[in-house]
């Protein structure tokens, strides 16, 4: 389960972001980040133009979040599924 371990820090940071850009957004001010071209704290919900927060920056986390979120469910059925036919295989059912 060190995947799904992975996953759920992963999800939990992107939450952190995006609480921090409705925030951000909430204030309606535009802040500089840092001189990098890249401007990866924009990602971060702490800088940048609050109209790209809004429009992009935010529906691009949600996705990202909702798709760690549909592989969670899927690694912890195929757990299930693979815990079930475990039980067939060593008769546990008779």
């Amino acid at each position: 389960m060190n995947k799904a371990r992975k996953i759920k820090e992963q999800i939990e940071l992107l939450d952190l972001h995006l609480a921090a850009a409705e925030e951000y957004v909430a204030r309606n001010e535009n802040i500089r980040g840092t001189a990098s071209w890249l401007q990866l704290g924009d990602w971060k919900g702490k800088s940048g133009h609050p109209l790209w927060m809004k429009n992009h920056m935010i529906p691009s986390t949600l996705r990202s979040r909702a798709e760690k979120v549909r592989t969670l469910e899927k690694l912890a059925t195929k757990a299930r599924e693979k815990q079930l036919t475990e039980r067939r295989r060593n008769g546990a059912h008779a």
